[in-house]
């Protein structure tokens, strides 16, 4: 393969991690914090990606047109302010769901997936849905004598920031010292003056702002559809099994292991996909059972 078509594929495989990473680091959040896998996760990051789609289609575009700027500011708003609001709606549930056996949390969490399965449907029908409005505005870039979206490149970029942002929050901020203090021993935390409901209330906010961010930035690249969020589900928890639960640098090295074993899959063997990103996992897991990033908190 030549220079140009290997740069094509990395491109393509750091595109895919940016979206996964963005999942990721929501549902290890609120795993670090509340020690909660919650399933109905993907629901918000699809919900921002209808919401994209919705706004976009029926709003942006026949009042303003095809101005960039608000292509690609006014749908993230409106998807952040509606899976944010969503988020906070079923955050009782999550709140009840606490230091309840895990048997309890996944059938909890995963109704509340099919929930919001049955309301997309309602509200939105069964057909799929895209907004490529800002993907075409932006255009392409030539890399030899291929082409490649600078859509696809703006949300490698825009994730890459939203990382660094989060990573700055996490490490070298006092909430988000709480945050890990919290997660690390809710006990001590709660012994030392820490308001652990206040804090898990955050953690259900970052992850919710994370969802609705990389369902907006996903779309105009692709579409959505009705079971979209049990198929994001599947990859998005080989993520995180493969990066260690909880871990924030595992969410990140999970994500891009997962991207790399889908643009080789794809371009030897697509049939094969899911059952060579399980065979890497379990091997994975075989000789580190805690995950890449597990076993060592944040």
């Amino acid at each position: 393969m030549a220079f140009e078509g290997i740069a094509i594929q990395i491109l393509s495989t750091l595109f895919y991690t940016s979206v996964l990473s963005l999942i990721a680091l929501g549902l290890n959040i609120v795993y670090g914090v509340m020690r909660l896998i919650n399933l109905a996760h993907t629901a918000l990051f699809v919900l921002g990606a209808y919401i994209t789609a919705w706004v976009t289609g029926q709003y942006v575009v026949e009042a303003i047109g095809n101005n960039l700027y608000a292509l690609l500011t006014i749908p993230l708003l409106f998807a952040c302010a509606g899976v944010l609001l969503a988020g906070l709606a079923t955050s009782p549930l999550l709140m009840y769901s606490y230091n309840k056996p895990e048997t309890l949390q996944l059938i909890l969490t995963f109704g509340l997936l099919l929930i919001f399965e049955d309301l997309f449907q309602l509200t939105w029908g069964r057909n799929p849905l895209s907004a490529p409005e800002a993907f075409f505005s932006l255009g392409q870039i030539r890399i030899g004598p291929n082409v490649y979206p600078l859509y696809n490149i703006y949300v490698i970029a825009a994730s890459m920031a939203l990382v660094i942002i989060m990573w700055l929050f996490i490490y070298h901020t006092k909430l988000g010292t709480i945050l890990r203090a919290v997660s690390m021993d809710p006990e001590i935390s709660a012994g030392i003056g820490i308001d652990i409901r206040k804090t898990l209330w955050i953690a259900i906010i970052i992850a919710s702002l994370l969802a609705g961010i990389g369902g907006a930035l996903y779309l105009p690249a692709g579409s959505t559809m009705l079971g979209f969020s049990v198929e994001i589900l599947v990859v998005a928890f080989v993520v995180m099994v493969i990066g260690g639960l909880g871990s924030f640098v595992g969410s990140l090295i999970g994500a891009l292991i997962a991207a790399s074993i889908r643009t080789v899959a794809l371009a030897i063997f697509p049939e094969l996909e899911l059952a060579l990103l399980y065979i890497v996992a379990i091997l994975i897991l075989l000789f580190k059972p805690e995950g890449i990033g597990g076993g060592r908190g944040w």
